[in-house]
């Protein structure tokens, strides 16, 4: 029978008498309390890592006593049974949160105590202290203190190690991977509860590694539940009293074998004992015929004794010769196998030995010395091994507390033994290598010192304040330090007194010093040169300076720069005062010029309301030229105040431009369009030129159409005879952008250079008759400047007196595809599109300015839409509950409630939730449309209206589904 089977079998005998033994002790259960109600399942969980009880075969398959015990249990019970095999900190938390009703093979402790419902114990399992066999000593639970130790999480011994003052405890998943760390080193010291660690250290092959030290103490198996949970504890502890005491001692056998029989093997030693007598009989008949035959050879023998006694004496006289050779010697030797073994150890000087001789032998090297002079050795070995000899490695070690140094010569050892063998050399070189280094030494200080003479005036004269420390001492500090601060070393002789001195506040200077050591802290493990920070220090006289601190780190010494920053500071915080002081002006204007806006737009709105419903009534030709006069000018007002307001955003970096497909063809189009009467007046020859540009682009097409729209009206104004161009080209492109040039050609009066610099600049003209001439803000070009800047590109002009004058930008689009066309109304226009379809639908205005209101519904009069009127926010949402409205037009700014919040409340009503909610305001910026379209709005028309824009967006609205 083999060594493995023969432990297998005591394993499991052991196994069988402490199961038995815990059964035998654990007390009976008191008849339980009847349940609330039947119970059809039941989840238990365990831990996975316990052979025989529970544990993954070599297929990752759940097997074991307990797999077996409790099918059996569900079988008797009528229940639906989980087993749930996990590692075991796992299987503590699923009871925690409710995800199993049962733990099984759990430890009673104190800690537990409030957390579970115990059953009574089934089994004693000892729990014991293992250690590396390198480690003597360790007997009982104080001589653990200092240990590093190994335990499972979730395992009861941890809680007995605490309650022992033991805390340096590493925690591992399970005992797999506890006892892999131990084979790695990382631990020498570890907690297992014995039957499994017998199973673990057999499996992996780890037996002869590690040794029991002491039993902590004795543990035992119970089945618990959540607190509280006694009806579940009740139910397991009768179903486990229905299974017999046979099928009980059947599963038992099956997992933990069964006690060896021992009166078969006395009837077997019985008839043995027989046996030997007959066999006795006959060698006494066979020794006294042997007895003649020794007898003849007796005379041979001992001739041959006595030729092995002289041997044996001669090898004793030489053995007594080598080692009287041996003890003259002050080296040491040391014998070692190809592995790096020791077999055998002479020293004349055993202080020298790093331990003792007894304890050497059979260890190897790499366990006794360090790692680098282990390293040196196993190389020596190996090389000897190779090529029979090495030489001159040195080796560096601690002995009785002093650093030596050894120098190692290796020979490959002759003989007949089948296993090659190393003898090595090791000579005491610790004289030779101090006075060495004491030379060395003397080489150095005398260049340290012309060095020093060097550094020191450096120091000195460095532009930089400067402070030299070692450890907690001010050692230095140069001249620039001291006019900087006023502090000389005396006032400093240590970092206690710079730290109260420089930084009276306690509070900054807990800061200070705790940012300045992490400082130097990362500086230590990254080449030593510390990261320049700010700080604030107080002077000898009670001014504070800021300074950016840094230095680099020296062996035990640490140079500091002190960098004056303090009139970068001051030039920072007098630019930041200016810039607040400009920021604060720019909101000023912004609200000024948005507040001016909303005033002159909401008059405006009834002004060119007006003028739009009165054309279309009959009016005498007198009257129609006036009230083109009175339209003209009102649209020359408006552009004015949209131009004002435009050069204000691009100024303040509100302005956001859009990004769209659109093709180019159309802005030139459209701005041909535009100009075309008023060249036609004039007698212009009117010309277009775009045909090398990509069909498709991407961009802001609007703002695109304005900066052409500036300077064509700019060419129409002042050319009063000849030609204008529009031209269009591709300076630059590649997949994804190009770069496209927009130019305007004239015949005007041209600008002299000169002027030609102020021409971009807002409210700037080339002079002040041609202002009076032509009229005009100045604003057109800054703007079309501006714009094509944000753009990507640049604007600017090519002009003479008399010559004309051409004025282009340029900006960067990008490549894009139009999207698919949505479906149009029809071929007639918006206002009669409304008329047509949705005639009769209910639309709510909500207006608070009365003129405002009687323009919109002169607006909206013909369009044969039903309008009722609000007059503010508040009364519109009144309205909105009661009536079902096809689309609602909301003003912003008024009384009780404004646009916004009205919105927000409309958009809660179930009627309204998809209503289209277009605001209607003269609030124009563009913040002011994205606050309509975050408070719920669909769209937005700025006030004056454009009866067109409006037309336009009722019908594309009134038409959307839902």
């Amino acid at each position: 029978m083999s060594t493995l089977a023969i432990r297998w079998i005591i394993l499991r005998c052991l196994l069988t008498l402490q199961v038995g033994i815990g059964l035998a002790v654990s007390p009976s259960l008191a008849v339980a309390a009847p349940r609330s109600g039947p119970v059809t399942s039941l989840h238990v969980v365990s831990d996975e890592n316990y052979p025989p009880y529970l544990f993954r075969n070599a297929e990752g398959q759940v097997e074991g006593y307990l797999v077996d015990l409790w099918q059996l249990w569900a079988t008797r019970n009528h229940v639906k049974l989980t087993l749930t095999a996990t590692n075991w900190a796992e299987a503590q938390k699923m009871i925690a949160r409710g995800d199993a009703d049962v733990i099984d093979m759990i430890y009673r402790t104190p800690a537990r105590e409030s957390l579970y419902d115990f059953s009574a114990p089934y089994a004693d399992l000892p729990v014991a202290i293992y250690t590396d066999t390198s480690i003597g000593g360790i007997s009982g639970v104080t001589t653990l203190k200092g240990f590093q130790i190994g335990v499972q999480d979730g395992d009861a011994c941890i809680e007995r190690l605490q309650s022992n003052g033991i805390a340096t405890l590493q925690n591992y998943r399970n005992y797999t991977d506890l006892i892999a760390a131990a084979q790695r080193q990382e631990i020498k010291v570890f907690c297992l509860d014995e039957v499994p660690a017998n199973f673990y250290l057999y499996k992996a092959k780890a037996q002869g590694d590690f040794r029991k030290a002491f039993e902590l103490y004795k543990g035992q198996f119970h089945r618990a539940v959540r607190k509280g949970n006694l009806d579940t504890l009740r139910l397991v502890e009768e179903g486990m009293k229905s299974i017999t005491t046979k099928e009980e001692a059947a599963l038992r056998k099956k997992w933990f074998g069964a006690p060896v029989d021992l009166g078969e093997y006395r009837a077997y030693a019985g008839w043995g004992l027989l046996g030997l007598l007959s066999v006795g009989s006959l060698l006494l008949l066979w020794n006294m015929t042997l007895r003649r035959q020794v007898s003849a050879k007796t005379t041979t023998l001992k001739q041959t004794l006595a030729e092995l006694k002289a041997a044996h004496q001669a090898v004793k006289d030489a053995k007594e010769s080598l080692a009287a050779t041996l003890q003259a010697i002050p080296d040491l030797l040391f014998e070692f196998d190809a592995e790096g073994r020791y077999l055998d150890v002479f020293a004349n000087q055993e202080t020298l030995l790093a331990a003792s001789k007894a304890s050497l032998i059979g260890k190897n090297v790499g366990a006794v010395l360090p790692a680098e002079a282990s390293r040196q050795v196993l190389v020596a070995i190996e090389h000897a091994l190779a090529t029979g000899s090495d030489y001159g490695r040195v080796i560096e070690l601690e002995i009785g507390g002093q650093r030596r140094w050894f120098e190692l010569s290796a020979t490959r050892k002759a003989g007949t033994s089948p296993e090659a063998r190393v003898l090595v050399l090791s000579r005491d070189i610790t004289q030779r290598r101090e006075t060495e280094q004491a030379l060395q030494q003397a080489r150095d200080d005398a260049l340290l010192a012309e060095r020093d003479r060097h550094f020191r005036a450096l120091f000195t004269a460095a532009p930089v304040a400067v402070l030299y420390t070692r450890a907690n001492v001010a050692d230095s500090i140069n001249q620039r330090f001291i006019d900087l601060f006023g502090y000389r070393e005396e006032d400093i002789a240590n970092l206690d007194e710079w730290w109260l001195r420089a930084y009276p506040d306690p509070g900054y200077r807990q800061w200070v010093m705790s940012t300045w050591q992490s400082a130097v802290d990362r500086a230590a493990s990254t080449g030593g040169k510390v990261q320049s920070l700010e700080y604030r220090v107080t002077c000898k006289d009670g001014t504070t300076r800021d300074l950016l601190i840094g230095g680099q780190i020296f062996g035990d010494g640490f140079i500091a720069t002190f960098t004056d920053i303090t009139p970068l500071r001051e030039t920072e915080a007098a630019l930041k005062d200016a810039k607040d002081a400009a920021d604060a002006a720019n909101i000023a204007k912004s609200e000024f010029l948005a507040n001016m806006s909303h005033e002159i737009r909401t008059p405006m709105n009834a002004i060119l309301g007006y003028a739009y419903t009165l054309k279309r009534t009959p009016l005498q030709p007198e009257q129609i030229g006036r009230l083109g006069k009175i339209e003209d000018a009102g649209r020359h007002l408006l552009a004015i105040i949209n131009d004002i307001l435009d050069i204000s955003k691009i100024e303040a970096g509100k302005l956001v431009l859009e990004h769209t497909s659109f093709q180019p063809g159309t802005i030139i189009d459209y701005v041909h369009a535009l100009i075309a009467d008023g060249a036609e007046a004039k007698g212009l020859h009117l010309t277009v030129d775009y045909h090398d540009l990509p069909d498709t682009l991407q961009g802001d097409p609007t703002r695109l159409r304005q900066a052409l729209l500036n300077l064509a009206s700019n060419a129409v104004k002042f050319t009063e005879a000849g030609s204008i161009a529009l031209l269009a080209s591709t300076l630059e492109s590649d997949d994804s952008s190009a770069l496209v040039r927009f130019e305007v050609r004239d015949t005007g009066i041209g600008i002299a250079p000169a002027s030609q610099r102020d021409l971009f600049q807002p409210f700037k003209q080339v002079d002040a008759s041609t202002t009076r001439r032509y009229g005009g803000t100045g604003l057109g070009l800054a703007i079309t400047q501006r714009l094509a800047r944000l753009m990507g590109g640049d604007a600017g002009v090519v002009s003479a007196p008399g010559a004309g004058s051409t004025f282009w930008f340029t900006a960067r689009l990008g490549i894009g595809e139009l999207p698919a066309p949505g479906p149009a109304l029809t071929g007639a226009t918006a206002e009669e599109n409304i008329r047509h379809l949705h005639a009769g639908a209910r639309v709510l205005l909500v207006e608070d300015d009365l003129v405002n209101q009687e323009v919109a519904l002169e607006l909206l009069g013909d369009t044969g839409l039903q309008v009722d009127v609000a007059a503010n926010g508040r009364l519109a949402v009144d309205r909105a509950a009661d009536t079902d409205y096809a689309l609602i037009l909301m003003d912003m700014q008024m009384p009780e409630m404004g646009g916004l919040e009205a919105t927000a409340l409309i958009r809660t009503l179930p009627r309204h939730r998809a209503t289209p909610i277009i605001a209607m305001t003269a609030n124009a910026f563009d913040e002011d449309r994205q606050r309509c379209l975050q408070s719920g709005m669909n769209d937005f028309v700025a006030k004056p209206v454009d009866p067109d824009l409006l037309f336009t967006t009722l019908a594309r609205w009134l038409s959307a589904p839902g």
